[in-house]
Formats: structure tokens, sequence, C-alpha cells
């Protein structure tokens, strides 16, 4: 049956999904931080592990304060993620009763998650509703290949699921439910307290809960720390081209791969990892340029800021164009054996013509100028790569160490 319930949450879906598609006004853009930087567990998460609060944090203040006086209104009424998945469980009459006896995984997924952003290293972000729900979205855009399709997947595995076993999201594994039922609990708890004195079955009670509550808040801890560690012994990681303001070695962490900075990239650049930075890293923002893209003509300009406006759980860090200049995502390597003026000794400095931040110098050999890279003043934009006559290309940016993105020293850029 069509309800007032279902046609409110039917629109949100659409205006939330177009939202992701990047269908709107590019006035609107930046709103499509909003639905993902709703979830607690997501931009508070994220918030507590790195310890900055930004102006997106009091995003998740109403889905903490609202099942504490509405229980799961939330996700009855409002959760787009939950619209699917409920829709999609009415096709299996037959499956109903299949959740009946499983455990309410949710809390516990809840708990890990938030006890291991409080460690610092915030595993399992990436299974928030929100995020599943953006991310599907967000991976339909222009030029579609499979390989940016990858965020899609947590939203197709959650509606499968869903058809397989009814309902078994939103009653017995989403995190984000399970952490407003806890909050619901609590404060149920809570009035009854104060309406009448607890029993003693009541006070034990209490007990179990409150110690399930801290197990869940120490594994999710211990699975933090056990994470970095894990992390700090591995053999390193190729380094990749992160967005601008990427948060450094925690980002693999932080990062919600909710595909928001792929959709938001005027240039098409970002893509989703498929393990160039180990299994950490999978389905996280990394940028290719035209040795990996082959697009000829596009590099990460040094005005634009799209990606930061839009990553709701801090892993991209917010910049304006004069801050984003100053940060180094990469650094241009030449390999003179295939550059037309090291090797064939012909005047081509065709990289330096393009270089925004004056990183390309001039070395002159038997009479001829040819391109050597200031690494100190290389920011690792692309525009080099995208320009340059040899074939296969003489000049090619490689990802800098994640500790050094965000401290290169500002040159001084052309008028």
């Amino acid at each position: 049956m069509f309800t007032r319930r279902n046609l409110i949450r039917l629109i949100l879906f659409i205006v939330f999904a177009l939202l992701a598609l990047g269908a709107v006004p590019a006035s609107w853009q930046a709103a499509r931080v909003l639905l993902p930087g709703l979830s607690p567990l997501l931009n508070l998460g994220g918030a507590v592990a790195t310890w900055t609060f930004g102006l997106l944090t009091p995003l998740a203040l109403p889905l903490l304060i609202l099942p504490l006086f509405k229980g799961r209104a939330f996700c009855w009424r409002l959760c787009p993620m939950g619209f699917a998945a409920e829709t999609v469980s009415r096709l299996n009459t037959r499956g109903a009763g299949l959740i009946r006896r499983m455990p309410f995984v949710g809390k516990g997924l809840a708990l890990v998650l938030l006890g291991s952003a409080a460690a610092g290293y915030p595993v399992l972000i990436w299974t928030d509703p929100l995020c599943l729900f953006n991310g599907f979205f967000a991976a339909w855009r222009q030029p579609f290949t499979w390989g940016s399709a990858v965020t899609a997947i947590g939203f197709v595995l959650v509606l499968l699921a869903s058809l397989v076993a009814p309902n078994v999201w939103c009653h017995r594994l989403c995190p984000l439910g399970g952490l407003e039922e806890l909050l619901a609990q609590l404060a149920n708890r809570l009035r009854a307290r104060q309406a009448a004195a607890p029993a003693s079955g009541g006070l034990a009670q209490n007990v179990r809960v409150g110690r399930r509550v801290f197990l869940g808040f120490a594994l999710g801890g211990a699975s933090g720390l056990a994470s970095a560690k894990l992390r700090g012994a591995a053999p390193k990681a190729p380094a990749v081209i992160r967005p601008p303001g990427a948060a450094g070695a925690a980002f693999n962490a932080l990062c919600s791969r909710c595909g928001n900075c792929m959709q938001a990239c005027p240039y098409h650049l970002i893509v989703p990892d498929l393990g160039a930075s180990g299994i950490g890293g999978l389905f996280t923002p990394v940028l290719k340029f035209r040795s990996q893209n082959g697009e000829q003509e596009e590099f990460c300009f040094q005005d634009c800021t799209a990606c930061s406006q839009v990553c709701p759980s801090g892993a991209i860090r917010f910049l304006k164009p004069a801050e984003k200049q100053q940060v180094a995502i990469g650094v241009a390597k030449i390999d003179k054996k295939k550059c037309i003026a090291w090797e064939k000794g012909e005047f081509c400095v065709v990289c330096q013509e393009f270089c925004p931040y004056q990183a390309i110098l001039e070395t002159e050999r038997k009479g001829v100028k040819c391109p050597s890279v200031d690494e100190a003043k290389c920011r690792g934009c692309g525009a080099c790569e995208s320009q340059c006559p040899a074939l296969p290309l003489a000049i090619v940016v490689q990802g800098r160490d994640p500790q050094q993105t965000l401290s290169a020293p500002s040159p001084q850029l052309p008028e």
C-alpha cells in the first residue's frame, strides 16, 4: 500500500539520488555532502578519529537527538537506503520469517565503529547506509567505466541481501540503525528509571546491557589500534595521487567510499583505487592523469576545489584555492631516455610552458634547453603530463608520501 509515509520516503529518495548523481545546478553541487553528512557514524566518527570538528559536524546532531524521543523514526520514515531495502524486501513474501532468529548485528557494528574511531582508526566506516546509498548513485557519471562503478557495490549487496532475507538490512545489519536503537533503548531506560525505582531484576539487566556496550566499544578500540598497527607494520604500499587536502596516512580509514569527490571532479580525474595503494585503500579515490586514463588535456586545475567541498567524513579537508595551491599531491618525474630534448637533442620544453607553478627548470645541454623538475615547487597537478608531445610520455606525475602532501612550500605563481 502506498501511504503518505512512503510518498515522503520516495520524494527524499529521488532528491538525494539527484544530488548524488550531480543532476542539480552547479550552485547546488556542495549540497551533495548533506546526506552522508547527516550520519553520526560517518561525520562524528571521522571527527573523533582526527579530533577535527568542522562546519559539517553539527549535521550529525539531529540523528543523535531524534532517537531519544522518537526511536528509529529516521530509519522507518526518512532513510532512502532503508526505503530501497524495504521495497526490495516486499518482492520475497515467502522469506519474511528468515531473520527472526538472527541477532541484531548492527548494534555491535555501531559500537565497533565508534570505539575504533575513538582509537584513531575508524574501521568499517564505509558500511554506513547513507554512504552506501550515495556511493551507488555517484558511480553513474561521465565517462562511465566499470572501474568507476565499484562504489555502487555496497548498495547492490544490501538489495540482494534484502531480497534473499527480507528486511535483514534494516532490522539486523545496519550500523546506523543499530546506533539509533541503542540511543532509543537508553532513553527508554532513563524514562523508566524516573517513573519508578528500578527493581533488582532491572538493575541486573542494566548491568548486562552496560557490559555489552563496554565490550562493543572495547572491541572497536582494540580493532582500531590493531588496524593502525598492522598498517604500520605492513610493507609500504606504492604512493598514489590523492585528491588535494587528503588526510595523509589516516586517509584510508577516514574515507567512506561515498563517491562524492569522484562525481564532483569536473575533469573526470578521480577514480576508485582498485589495489594500487594496498588492500586498505581499496575503492578510495585516486587521481589518474593522461598516462593512466588516456585523457590528453585534463589536469588538476590550480583554482579547482570541487572535491574538497563534498567530502562528508574529513578524509578530504576543505580547501580554498589559495590553500590548494600550497598542497603537493604528487611530483613530476622526467625520463630522459624518452624526452625529446634530452634524448634527441631537439628543442622541446612544452612541459615548462604549461606548468602553472613554475616548477619546470631549463638545463642547457649541447646548446639545447632541456627540462628538469624543481620538486619543491611541483604540486603534481598533471599539467605537464597532459601536454607532453613525446610518446611514450617523457614526464609523468608520481604520488608523494602521504605525510608530505600538505607541507610543500608555496611557489611564486605567475600573473
